[in-house]
């Protein structure tokens, strides 16, 4: 009875210690995510700046901002994962992505859900002016945004 109980105390420290270096308990990359708030009223950027507060919170997202799109090629060199535009003048929050969201790996097709939720939440129940999130393919912004993004360097395919 002793020998079985240790046989699966040593297969139950093998077992941990695999699954501990196969990073199965590692915790989730976070996405590197450019937020461009191209709002121009201080009402607007506040709820700009709920929604990154937001995504802070969640623990998944590196956050950068700017206010407005970039059409140049990124002097960095450091292209993001998703990039999150609020327009000026349309109600919407586009989530700009190097793919539609079904052929984008689980964990990125996941943050897109959560992003959405996070802006509901914010728009859909508060001060703010209602918007709706809208990704590549909801909307044809979204995707011309996509596609300029990655043409410049801003956006990269997801890993």
């Amino acid at each position: 009875m002793k020998y079985e109980y240790a046989l699966k105390l040593i297969l139950l420290a093998v077992f941990l210690t695999l699954a501990a270096s196969s990073g199965a308990f590692a915790e989730p990359q976070k996405l590197e995510t450019l937020v461009i708030d191209e709002t121009k009223t201080l009402e607007e950027s506040v709820c700009v700046e709920f929604l990154a507060r937001g995504l802070q919170t969640s623990g998944l997202f590196e956050l950068e901002a700017l206010s407005q799109i970039p059409r140049e090629p990124n002097p960095s060199g450091k292209p993001y994962d998703l990039t999150v535009i609020v327009p000026e003048k349309i109600l919407q929050v586009w989530l700009v992505t190097a793919d539609i969201p079904a052929r984008l790996p689980d964990f990125l097709q996941r943050d897109l859900l959560l992003i959405k939720e996070i802006v509901a939440q914010i728009y859909n129940g508060s001060d703010c002016t209602l918007r709706q999130a809208v990704d590549t393919s909801d909307d044809l912004a979204p995707a011309l945004y996509a596609a300029v993004l990655l043409q410049n360097g801003w956006l990269q395919s997801p890993r």
